[in-house]
């Protein structure tokens, strides 16, 4: 064998050996069974999820600071849907977005409300945290292993 032969044929392996341990480096990121039970898929999602919940919290702030300052008392899902405050999605005494339900407690002078990862019958729970957010500090508040209070470290 030449030394040319040799160069082509060694490089023919390298190749194939690199397309293999790339091959199982993907394998082992999208497998469903890794170390913690969630592959990256599923992980991501989770995480879009989780942010969707935080500005749905946000969303949700700003549209009873407005109520608020127009109306002269916070209003619960409903109050804001009909306002035009909220979207449809966001009606019902506890709707369910992205994996996420939330409850609220409201009087004329405060609110606070829970995010709280849920599975539907259409839509998985995917996120992990629980948030928290209330008219007082206006803060979102985190636990990840119950429903959130003003007492838990804020995000």
């Amino acid at each position: 064998m030449t030394n040319d032969e040799y160069q082509v044929t060694s490089g023919k392996w390298s190749l194939l050996v690199g397309l293999l341990v790339g091959a199982l480096v993907l394998a082992s990121c999208s497998s469903g069974n890794s170390s913690n039970g969630l592959g990256v898929y599923p992980k991501a999602l989770g995480g879009a999820d989780e942010a969707s919940a935080i500005q749905s919290l946000r969303t949700i702030a700003t549209a009873q600071a407005e109520m608020r300052a127009t109306r002269g008392a916070y209003g619960n899902f409903d109050a804001l849907t009909q306002a035009g405050l909220l979207d449809a999605r966001f009606a019902g005494s506890t709707p369910n977005l992205r994996g996420y339900r939330f409850t609220m407690n409201v009087t004329d002078s405060d609110f606070s409300v829970n995010a709280d990862p849920q599975a539907t019958e259409t839509q998985p729970a995917t996120g992990v945290r629980h948030f928290y957010l209330d008219s007082d500090d206006n803060s979102i508040h985190v636990n990840t292993t119950q429903a959130a209070s003003k007492n838990d470290a804020v995000l």
